[in-house]
């Protein structure tokens, strides 16, 4: 079939990459992992995503197992539902950050967690090989009941309310427009909301935690105390002090692990990140006496070390936060309450009032990732760039098409020059 499994699920175009036939087998694969399985469907905005959750519920019905379809909700919200219904998986048809030609299928465990890699290994060995039950053993489908409660539940992890202060919400046309006004607001907050259509066809596009730049300027125009900005699926996060600045994931981490460490909270002093992390994050976190650790880049992998360690806050720069008191995976929703609820104290620009090393990023689009870093002349650029900077990295992305570099430096001349000789010499192998 061609579908795989990447750092966060099946990802590609609806009705190319990503068809009908992949949601309707991961489905069925799913009842060949465990016996009759409950498994509920959640899904953001996106005009393919009734298709793909359709055809999910039938794969599963088909196989044995219930299906209860949830509607629009964030990646965060179908976690906690697995976790308050008992069920057995949780699958949210969003391609999260992607443009709205994408989606993607996203599996949760009955723990709220990312499925774990060998479950998925095992799930596509089933794709191509469809299990049917006898049609009296067919499973039946249903519509989730109160799907307010997640708003509660959201409403309930805010320890002050934010009575007085304005805010204004990015919701990038995506699942959060449905909750995170309706949370801020039942927390006492004005609310000035954006982008929060339900078409499909404008998910993500200059909007939402990719384009801040219109929020930053609502924030200044109308003297909002911050802005929030989320993805289409909700599950990330970049915020935006009172004068317009952005910010990241890497500050995120460092204004929630400082208060969790002040109100005893943080256990080991530990925060994770990732190998994006920013090393002025870290220099300014180890001057708290908080260590950071570092994963791969994919919050599941920054879930996974928090797990392990028994983390209660991970991050990665593109604003992914998971608070593991609350959640067990990214809510940006519950990042930008938690965020919020802290400025009765100081704005956010004196939280966010971290030094951080200049950083380049760039996302180079080829036809073969694993044959153009398997390149000889771009693995010589590699090494050549590596010897004038403080970091690089330079990744396949798990998500689409396209090859990341990455590199931070004392200086941005100095990451710029050595992150566009990579670019460059990828290009030229491209058309070799």
């Amino acid at each position: 079939m061609g579908a795989q499994f990447g750092t966060d699920g099946i990802r590609g175009v609806a009705g190319v990459q990503l068809t009908a036939r992949t949601a309707f087998a991961l489905g069925n694969a799913l009842c060949r992992l465990q016996k009759r399985p409950t498994v509920l469907i959640g899904q953001d905005t996106r005009t393919s995503s009734d298709m793909l959750s359709l055809a999910l519920a039938a794969g599963v019905t088909s196989g044995g197992g219930d299906a209860v379809l949830c509607g629009l909700l964030p990646t965060a919200a179908v976690a906690f539902f697995v976790r308050r219904a008992g069920a057995q998986f949780g699958v949210v048809v969003s391609a999260s950050h992607n443009p709205p030609e994408f989606n993607g299928l996203k599996v949760f465990d009955a723990n709220g967690y990312k499925l774990a890699e060998e479950s998925e290994a095992r799930a596509e060995q089933f794709f191509d090989e469809y299990s049917f039950v006898p049609a009296l053993s067919c499973g039946r489908s249903h519509a989730l009941k109160d799907r307010g409660a997640y708003a509660e539940f959201l409403v309930s992890c805010c320890e002050r309310p934010l009575t007085g202060r304005t805010f204004v919400l990015d919701c990038a046309n995506g699942a959060a427009g449905a909750f995170a006004p309706r949370v801020f607001r039942a927390l006492g907050a004005r609310v000035i909301a954006l982008s929060c259509g339900r078409s499909g066809r404008d998910v993500n596009v200059k909007c939402g935690a990719l384009h801040p730049e219109r929020l930053a300027k609502a924030v200044t125009e109308r003297g909002a105390d911050a802005g929030f900005c989320y993805d289409g699926d909700a599950d990330r996060l970049i915020a935006v002090d009172e004068k317009g600045a952005a910010v990241d994931g890497d500050k995120l981490l460092c204004i929630l692990a400082s208060d969790l460490r002040e109100k005893g909270r943080l256990p080991g002093s530990l925060a994770v990140g990732t190998a994006h992390t920013n090393t002025g994050a870290e220099r300014w976190l180890a001057g708290r006496g908080i260590s950071l650790a570092r994963t791969d880049i994919g919050d599941k992998y920054v879930s996974a070390y928090m797990r392990k360690s028994g983390a209660a806050v991970g991050a990665e720069q593109s604003g992914h936060v998971i608070l593991s008191e609350y959640s067990t995976t990214g809510d940006g929703i519950l990042t930008s309450v938690k965020i919020a609820e802290k400025l009765g104290e100081k704005p956010l620009s004196a939280w966010a009032d971290v030094p951080l090393l200049p950083q380049y990023n760039v996302s180079v689009k080829v036809k073969d990732k694993v044959r153009v870093l398997g390149n000889e002349g771009v693995c010589e650029a590699i090494e050549r760039a590596r010897a004038g900077v403080d970091r690089l990295l330079v990744r396949a992305s798990g998500t689409e098409p396209v090859v990341r570099i990455f590199a931070e430096a004392e200086t941005l001349a100095a990451a710029r020059r050595a992150a566009e000789g990579i670019r460059r010499e990828i290009a030229r192998s491209e058309v070799e």
